[in-house]
């Protein structure tokens, strides 16, 4: 088991006012506890770039925090939270010696302190989630004991943009950054899939189970309504992929094949709306996790392989 904040495969600068540089592969905390996470004494975290190169971080918190500020350690080590955006340019965590937020623009860009999103609550139960771009931050709350509304926040200053009410499970950032993704349990059962606009109301609906009880993941388009549903294999069956329109309340299109043969696989959004496949491995007995990242055409299941590297557990050496 190992600590990630795992970003898209991006290019060293893709367009204007890309960051300068290589971007990131990973964001790591470095774990000596083998199938139980435990943090390496001393060691912070890590930035793993798309160079090879690892570069220290310790301006960033390693473990997580109670509601009275205390480390979470139950039965392993919760890591404090940490993100990296689809791009690979942005980052996103909290601060070690005070536990406000921080977003920067990696490297050289301007870090903006953001407020203790975890004070009063733990940041245990604090969720960070970036926008493909790095533009928006969400900090949402979903498993805390005392529900509260989670908070898109402009990056750049910490402007609350738009509330997501408590109970609300978020999924993520649409490919634009412009509505977030999320679930909601109803009293009968059933599960509501939403897309929340920065402004305006809510796209809702209450889809065929199937799409929220068999999925493996989900991605909201740019439209704000189209939801990508990516399906586990059963049986004969082959790992899918297929859209759904909350406006139209119904299927859009057939399920395809993801080609070639995947497991154990995830969606995400890249740079400039990129459709990607991720998929890891871990093994417990040799400390390995290895990654693989593929553009995605959803429109027919077809793959193309972008990245493919390997962390293992422990310092790194390089």
């Amino acid at each position: 088991m190992v600590a990630l904040a795992v970003a898209g495969a991006a290019p060293a600068a893709a367009g204007a006012g890309a960051a300068k540089g290589p971007s990131i592969r990973a964001a790591y905390l470095p774990n000596c506890g083998g199938d139980y996470f435990i943090p390496c004494k001393g060691a912070p975290w890590y930035l793993y770039l798309r160079d090879g190169r690892w570069v220290k971080f310790p301006d960033a918190a390693r473990y997580a925090t109670e509601a009275d500020g205390s480390r979470a350690d139950e039965i392993d080590d919760a890591p404090a939270p940490f993100e990296v955006s689809g791009d690979g340019g942005t980052i996103a965590y909290v601060r070690a010696r005070d536990g406000r937020v921080v977003v920067q623009r990696w490297p050289g860009g301007k870090a903006a302190v953001l407020p203790a999103y975890g004070k009063g609550v733990g940041t245990k139960y604090v969720q960070l989630h970036l926008s493909p771009d790095g533009r928006r931050l969400l900090v949402a709350y979903p498993e805390a004991a005392r529900k509260r509304p989670g908070l898109v926040v402009d990056a750049a200053d910490g402007t609350t943009l738009t509330t997501i009410p408590a109970g609300d499970v978020p999924l993520g950032f649409s490919a634009d950054g412009d509505e977030v993704l999320a679930t909601r349990e109803k009293s009968d059962n059933t599960v509501e899939v939403l897309a929340h606009p920065l402004d305006g109301e809510p796209v809702v609906d209450t889809p065929p189970q199937v799409v929220v009880s068999n999925y493996v993941s989900l991605a909201l388009g740019a439209d704000g309504h189209t939801v990508l549903v990516l399906s586990e294999p059963t049986g004969k069956r082959p790992e899918q992929i297929r859209a759904y329109d909350l406006q139209a309340r119904g299927w859009a299109g057939k399920a395809k094949a993801i080609k070639p043969k995947q497991g154990g696989s995830s969606l995400a959004w890249g740079p400039g709306g990129r459709l990607e496949l991720h998929r890891d491995e871990g093994s417990a007995d040799d400390g390995r996790w290895a990654t693989w990242v593929y553009a995605l055409d959803a429109a027919t299941g077809a793959t193309r392989q972008l990245d493919k590297y390997t962390i293992l557990s422990g310092v790194p050496k390089k």
